[in-house]
C-alpha cells in the first residue's frame, strides 16, 4: 500500500484542527441560558456556521487519524493505536454534536423550548452521558496520542506538551469559559504540528528513497 496517503491525511488533519478552533470560537461561551437563548435566536448564521465547523472538523480528524500512526512507526505503536481509536470515537460524536446545534438552534427559534427546558436538558441523563462520552474520549485520544509521541520523539517535544496542556486544563475549563476557546487553540495548534512535522518526515523520505 506503500504511505503515499500521508499528504492527504496530514492535510485533513490540518484541516480538520482549523475547522475545530473555528467551530469552538464561533460558539457563544456564556454559561447562562438567557444568553445562550438570545444567542441561538438571533445569531442563526453564527449557530449554523459552527455546527458546519464541526461537521467538517469530524470529517477531517476522521481522515486524518492515520497520520499520528505514521510519526508512530515503532515507538509509541501502542499508545497511538489505543490514541487514535479514542479519538475516532470522538470524530464521531463531534459529528453528533454538530446535528445537535442545527436541532437546538431551530427548537429555539421555534419557540419549543424556553430558559426552563433548557435547564432540564442540561441535567438529563442523555446529554450527560453523551457529553461524557465525547469529552471523555477527546481528552483520552488526546493524553495517549501525547504520550505515544514523546516516546516516538517524532515530532518536536512542544507538540505533545501542548496536548498534555490542553488535557490539563479539562478541570478548569468549567469555571473558566474561555478556557475553552483557549483550549481549542492549543489543540489546533497541536495537531497541526503534527501534519507540518508529519508531512516533512514523508518528504524526506522520499528524498533519500530517490537519492
Amino acid at each position: 500500500m506503500g504511505d503515499h496517503w500521508l499528504p492527504y491525511s496530514a492535510a485533513a488533519l490540518a484541516s480538520g484542527a482549523v475547522a475545530l478552533v473555528v467551530g469552538t470560537l464561533g460558539l457563544p461561551m456564556s454559561s447562562d441560558d438567557a444568553a445562550l437563548l438570545q444567542s441561538a435566536q438571533l445569531e442563526e448564521g453564527r449557530w449554523l456556521l459552527a455546527a458546519a465547523a464541526f461537521l467538517f472538523c469530524s470529517v477531517g480528524l476522521g481522515m486524518g487519524l492515520p497520520t499520528f500512526l505514521f510519526v508512530m512507526p515503532l515507538r509509541g505503536r501502542r499508545f497511538g493505536y489505543l490514541g487514535t481509536a479514542a479519538l475516532g470515537l470522538a470524530t464521531m460524536s463531534i459529528a453528533a454534536y454538530a446535528a445537535l446545534l442545527v436541532f437546538f438552534q431551530a427548537l429555539v427559534v421555534e419557540g419549543v423550548i424556553g430558559a426552563d427546558e433548557v435547564a432540564g436538558i442540561g441535567d438529563d441523563r442523555g446529554v450527560l452521558g453523551f457529553s461524557l462520552l465525547l469529552v471523555g474520549s477527546f481528552y483520552a485520544g488526546e493524553a495517549l496520542l501525547a504520550v505515544g509521541l514523546l516516546r516516538a520523539r517524532s515530532v518536536p517535544r512542544w507538540v505533545p506538551a501542548l496536548l498534555g496542556l490542553h488535557v490539563a486544563m479539562l478541570p478548569f475549563t468549567g469555571a473558566v469559559p474561555v478556557l475553552g476557546s483557549i483550549g481549542a487553540v492549543v489543540v489546533g495548534i497541536a495537531f497541526m504540528g503534527v501534519a507540518v512535522h508529519a508531512n516533512e518526515r514523508f518528504q524526506l523520505g522520499r528524498v533519500s528513497a530517490i537519492a
